[in-house]
């Protein structure tokens, strides 16, 4: 049956309910709200013919537990850059009301560079390091990394790229210095800078716009895929390691995810990456504020 051209939020949202008062801890109910807008998402990709797959801690997760890593306190996904681009036209008419596509543009107090794009629940809380006084959408998230085509290593341009990518990694860890100038004499240093960082940051976005869509003519199978030339991350895979995406079961759904999981979950976490760390690593990861539940005042 056919849907309709546009369905409502509050169609989506009797879709997929809220249920994050069923978490019997604040880390479980975190983990409904992120799980809740994983569903989202994978409903409007499968609608529209977006591709995206679960990628990092999620994907370990999912190999690993079939679901969240039992301490993880986020969600990561991929989606190629004409999947991204499409992802940012189409999810904003279709969100339900109290989701929220966070990018630069839609919010433009949200000024962290490593990553363009989460999507955010707007009925929670979480603060990381640093963020205490941010005045941007701080709700629960998935992130949404876009990922782009690379020419394979032996090609004379791949240089050029990974040094690219060495620059952006240089400027936004000196524009995150100031999160960090109390802890040590460099990152105070830096922080001194961060006007100068953020004038390289506007250079460089306007040179790696222009490789992204001079990589998009890269054919399949002749180029790698890694992290945008936007975000900070460098790991590089085979394009059959991703493609045909597969399905794998995580908390009771099945979601998209790479061809060679192995593969990919090797390159992020070596091979031994099915065992899990010491006891005393087993904690969330990306908050110092963790609120789930936001009661009305």
């Amino acid at each position: 049956m056919k849907t309709s051209v546009a369905e409502s939020a509050e169609d989506l949202s009797l879709l997929f309910p809220d249920n994050r008062r069923e978490g019997e801890t604040v880390l479980r109910q975190a983990q409904l709200v992120m799980l809740r807008m994983l569903r989202v998402i994978d409903h409007i990709c499968r609608k529209h013919g977006i591709r995206y797959w679960l990628c990092s801690g999620t994907l370990l997760g999912a190999v690993r537990y079939k679901g969240f890593i039992p301490w993880d306190d986020d969600l990561d996904i991929s989606m190629m850059r004409e999947d991204y681009e499409k992802f940012l036209r189409i999810a904003p008419s279709e969100l339900p009301a109290d989701l929220f596509l966070q990018t630069r543009e839609s919010d433009p107090d949200y000024d962290y560079l490593p990553l363009p794009c989460k999507l955010r629940d707007l009925n929670s809380l979480i603060i990381a390091l640093g963020q205490e006084n941010k005045k941007y959408a701080r709700g629960l998230f998935v992130d949404i990394f876009p990922m782009d085509r690379y020419h394979k290593k032996h090609h004379p341009a791949y240089l050029f790229e990974r040094t690219v990518k060495w620059c952006n990694n240089f400027i936004c860890r000196g524009l995150d210095a100031e999160f960090y100038k109390h802890q040590s004499r460099k990152s105070l240093f830096l922080s001194f800078f961060k006007p100068l960082f953020y004038i390289l940051k506007r250079l460089y976005d306007k040179i790696a716009r222009r490789k992204i869509e001079a990589n998009k003519s890269l054919t399949d199978g002749n180029c790698l895929i890694g992290r945008g030339l936007d975000i900070i991350w460098y790991e590089f895979f085979a394009y059959d390691e991703i493609f045909p995406l597969t399905e794998t079961e995580f908390e009771g759904g099945f979601y998209y995810a790479p061809h060679n999981k192995a593969a990919y979950l090797t390159r992020f976490y070596g091979k031994n990456y099915m065992t899990p760390p010491p006891a005393e690593k087993r904690h969330p990861g990306h908050s110092v504020v963790l609120k789930p539940i936001l009661e009305k005042e």
